[in-house]
């Protein structure tokens, strides 16, 4: 009877071990809402969770609307060693897939930063960034331990239209251009200075003898002048 109830104890404690589901790891990305503006890029970034139980490769696939999204970059964070080989290594923008595939020396045993991806918003509307079904995390026995599909939604929304302002047009003032006074020749300058000092002569003696013989004087005086100028004229001119 004792033998028949450790045989029942035994098989009952095995089937709750069992019954233990095995921890799984799981991929998390950050952000997991993006807002942006078309024309405009920003960063996913791809985080491991082993769960306690090492794991040492790593494949993560995303698969995402090539139409609105593109992938521009990708870095690997950490110690990663990337695995660059067909099927677990690529970027197709025209497909909307990116494979990245790297193994971790020793393995790793808490969250660790897989890389980050640079995606490039190229029109509006709405996308969404999923793991793909081809992805995988291998523990020390090359055993598939991976559970979860995270996305991330992405909103991306027209950019802002900055009113253009026109160009400021101020009244312009032309300068003011003063006309050159006409400079009398230097005969008639002469001239116009000995008949004022004539008149001013004249009015002062108070004599109209006396004022009629400066009068003739005066007009000698300008006769001469006018004679000296022309035969100056004509020397200069031969």
């Amino acid at each position: 009877m004792k033998k028949i109830l450790f045989t029942f104890a035994v098989t009952i404690l095995i089937a709750m071990v069992l019954a233990v589901p095995a921890m799984a790891a799981t991929v998390s990305f950050s952000p997991a809402n993006v807002n942006v503006t078309s024309g405009k890029s920003f960063n996913v970034t791809i985080s491991v969770n082993p769960q306690g139980v090492a794991n040492y490769t790593e494949k993560i696939e995303l698969t995402y609307p090539a139409d609105i999204l593109e992938v521009r970059a990708f870095n690997f964070g950490g110690s990663w060693m990337p695995l660059a080989q067909s099927g677990y290594d690529l970027i197709d923008n025209a497909g909307g897939k990116l494979i990245k595939t790297a193994g971790y020396p020793g393995g790793i045993f808490s969250s660790a930063t897989f890389g980050t991806v640079s995606f490039y918003a190229k029109k509006t509307g709405s996308a969404v960034i999923k793991l793909g079904n081809g992805s995988f995390a291998l523990d020390a026995n090359n055993q598939n331990v991976l559970s979860g599909v995270p996305e991330v939604l992405v909103t991306i929304s027209a950019p802002a239209i900055v009113p253009v302002e026109g160009p400021t047009t101020e009244p312009t003032t032309e300068p003011i251009v003063e006309e050159p006074i006409a400079q009398q020749p230097a005969e008639t300058q002469q001239i116009s200075l000995i008949a004022a000092l004539g008149v001013i002569l004249t009015l002062g003696t108070g004599n109209i003898w006396l004022g009629i013989l400066i009068g003739l004087i005066i007009l000698a005086a300008v006769i001469y002048v006018i004679y000296l100028l022309r035969k100056k004229n004509n020397s200069e001119n031969i």
